[in-house]
């Protein structure tokens, strides 16, 4: 279960990020892995330092927060996540699969897109019970292990429009010349009017605004790492660099030229 995974995806300015916080991934045991895709487990001590303000890119999935006084459940944030350290700390985070969450009760994600809920609205113990017995462990393998006993308590039925969506999400991610949502609809032999059902009833967002997710995944990795910007933006299927600065702009915040010249 302690399998640390690549933490980088999605986070933006891994640089400073690293400086002030460590980040670890960590696959879950079998019988959770239908719903759940990983752990990750953040731990900073900035004791005598200013605040360190963290911006991230968020996958495709519910997310539960698990910190002393602030647990919660996120849904998808549909622009940038900030979290803000300070002090000493550490988060346990779950982040679902795409669409698994929605088996817990059946209401359609877009009522948990931009908002949180507290823990006890989806299982049988509140966040005070979770911290308690989650933080009561140092070790990192009792910690999951702790973790993993309270989310097996109410495990839903298994869905099979889940795996489903993940087969198209995982296209998304390996094909970078899908930027429309109809080469989905093409090669997976689905309606464009079920896919767009689908994914807002199961996920919460739009399939196109899965895929932008995802390429904007890529783009700040490889910016960070000094990628040349007119070569990326055809790398990721866009035709030009004008298109492909104005969907970097509209999720970073900031054109690709200035997030270069911030990552240097």
């Amino acid at each position: 279960m302690n399998d640390n995974m690549n933490p980088n995806k999605g986070i933006l300015q891994m640089k400073a990020a690293n400086r002030n916080f460590s980040i670890s991934r960590h696959k879950p045991s079998e019988h959770l892995r239908f719903f759940i895709q990983h752990y990750w487990i953040v731990d900073w001590n900035l004791t005598g330092k200013s605040p360190h303000r963290q911006e991230v890119l968020q996958h495709p999935g519910v997310n539960i927060i698990f910190q002393r006084g602030l647990s919660r459940i996120n849904g998808i944030e549909s622009k940038k996540s900030t979290y803000i350290l300070q002090g000493e700390g550490r988060i346990v985070g779950v982040l679902y699969r795409p669409g698994a969450f929605h088996c817990y009760r059946g209401i359609p994600m877009t009522a948990l897109t931009n908002r949180t809920a507290s823990i006890s609205e989806f299982f049988p113990f509140d966040a005070k019970t979770a911290e308690n017995e989650i933080f009561a462990h140092a070790s990192l393998d009792n910690i999951l292990v702790g973790l993993e006993t309270l989310l097996t308590q109410n495990l839903p039925q298994p869905d099979q429009n889940v795996d489903l969506l993940n087969r198209i999400i995982d296209r998304m991610i390996e094909d970078r010349s899908i930027i429309r949502v109809e080469i989905i609809v093409k090669d997976f032999h689905i309606s464009h009017r079920t896919l767009q059902r689908l994914f807002k009833q199961y996920i919460g967002v739009s399939p196109k605004w899965v895929i932008k997710r995802y390429r904007m995944h890529e783009a700040s990795e490889a910016i960070e790492k000094g990628a040349d910007i007119a070569h990326l933006a055809l790398e990721l299927g866009y035709f030009d660099q004008a298109h492909f600065s104005k969907d970097f702009k509209e999720v970073i915040g900031k054109s690709p030229k200035d997030y270069a010249n911030l990552s240097r």
